[in-house]
């Protein structure tokens, strides 16, 4: 699965956080036929990907780069502020999800499971204060 996470412009590709830079401009042809404009662009090794949005059905592909060829075209999974908990719920456990909102909520929460939880995304490039941070409860 490919993820843009919005708020904090990171894409998850290949289980990695890779940070954007936003871009505007055009961002190539929708299946739809639509128009594609650029939100962000990202890098990953010798990899570079741009994330764009279609301005008719508003679906979200990212264009991964080598050099000057395309070498893949994906649909993106975009999660906005309000469904940053849904990413975690695919990301992490039911018990690791549950102890890093009781903790975050200052309630009891399972040391173990949070310390699971937090070593997950530290893993993929995730700082867990600020995604949750961003998050609309």
């Amino acid at each position: 699965m490919i993820a843009y996470l919005e708020p904090l412009k990171l894409l998850i590709y290949d289980e990695r956080a890779i940070p954007g830079t936003s871009s505007s401009g055009f961002g190539g042809f929708c299946e739809c036929g639509g128009v594609m404009t650029q939100k962000t662009w990202h890098q990953n090794g010798e990899l570079k990907i741009l994330v764009s949005e279609c301005e008719n059905c508003w679906k979200i592909e990212a264009l991964v780069f080598r050099g000057v060829d395309v070498i893949e075209r994906e649909n993106v999974k975009s999660f906005k502020r309000n469904e940053l908990r849904d990413f975690l719920s695919v990301i992490l456990t039911s018990t690791e999800l549950e102890a890093v909102m009781n903790r975050w909520n200052e309630i009891e929460y399972n040391y173990n499971a949070y310390s699971r939880a937090k070593k997950r995304l530290e893993e993929m490039g995730l700082d867990l204060e600020k995604l949750m941070s961003e998050i609309i409860f």
